[in-house]
């Protein structure tokens, strides 16, 4: 009964300082992290966010001093995992690596998720940007500019595969019709994993994909690689022209990837967090490892930064997929 006494007024006493300003949140911050944290991860063990996550969560918890272990929270096309951050305690144990299917695609695909992406959760800082690749079959037309024309002639006919009803690959290649202006076949599939398994054997001609999955099957001679996204060749696959090059100068397609705590961590845990993954970003190994995946660094951000844009993603592409009325049913 002593010791729950003294419990109650050593809270009672620490509530008193935080309340007067005599013991800040910095302060506290500067004892943070003293165990490990919980890096949440919306996908399945073995994806590339999941690598991405593991390779980061080394390099951060040697800087901190603390392990930062990954635990992958997966289903709902990333929004269990993101709940599971944005309902956490806001001490700066619980984060999440946050994507642009979770942060961007889902608030235009559910119309009702469990938190609200504005409120719940706050950006620690950005990782990465990977741009995506128009993958075909090889009985598809050899070239972008051979296919956009077969495609206007046949209205229809052409295939492509997706990862599912509005993964990022469904939003890309609804994205590429409408810019390209024709019409596709969609076929949805569990995951992009299925889709390219199936146009290497010739069941559907087009997909979006990275380059780190595609790339091998080009090797093999069981896909062609017609198009990469950004403003330059990707050095993973030098010969794979851009979209730009082709005369498709505005169409973009890529995904990306940040650090996000619950909203309202304290700004001195967040800005502890941002310093440590800006110096994990900066290590050969991490650099080696994105560019491997065909990834460019986004850092060294701010969380403001980040916040931003986050805000500037929503704003691009939450109206365009709410216009494709996707039905996930």
């Amino acid at each position: 009964m002593k010791l729950n006494r003294r419990h109650t007024a050593t809270a009672a006493v620490l509530a008193g300082l935080l309340a007067s300003g005599g013991f800040s949140t910095q302060a506290l911050a500067q004892a943070y992290p003293e165990k490990p944290i919980r890096l949440v991860v919306a996908f399945s063990t073995g994806s590339g966010n999941d690598t991405i996550a593991r390779e980061l969560g080394r390099h951060m918890g040697d800087i901190l001093g603390q392990p930062v272990v990954v635990e992958n929270r997966a289903g709902g096309g990333g929004s269990i995992g993101t709940d599971v951050v944005a309902k956490a305690a806001p001490d700066g144990y619980t984060i999440g690596l946050g994507t642009s299917s979770q942060l961007v695609m889902n608030v235009g695909l559910y119309p009702k998720l469990p938190f609200d992406v504005e409120k719940d959760l706050r950006s620690i800082g950005l990782v990465s940007r990977t741009p995506l690749v128009l993958v075909a079959s090889t009985s598809t037309p050899k070239t972008l500019k051979e296919l956009i024309a077969h495609a206007k002639s046949h209205p229809g006919k052409i295939s492509y595969g997706s990862g599912g009803k509005g993964s990022i690959s469904h939003v890309v290649g609804e994205n590429f019709a409408k810019a390209a202006d024709i019409s596709l076949l969609h076929v949805p599939y569990k995951g992009n994993g299925a889709a390219l398994i199936d146009l290497s054997g010739g069941h559907v001609n087009l997909l979006f994909d990275g380059l780190i999955s595609a790339s091998p099957l080009e090797k093999q001679g069981l896909a062609r690689l017609l198009a990469v996204s950004g403003n330059q060749r990707s050095a993973v696959e030098p010969n794979v022209p851009t979209f730009a090059e082709l005369g498709m100068p505005t169409f973009d397609a890529y995904t990306w990837n940040n650090l996000m705590a619950p909203a309202k961590t304290p700004q001195a845990v967040i800005d502890k967090l941002n310093a440590a993954l800006n110096k994990a970003l900066a290590m050969p190994d991490m650099k080696a490892r994105l560019a491997q995946g065909a990834s460019e660094s986004l850092g060294p951000t701010t969380p403001a930064q980040a916040d931003a844009f986050g805000q500037a993603e929503r704003a691009k592409w939450v109206p365009f997929i709410l216009a494709l009325r996707i039905d996930l049913n």
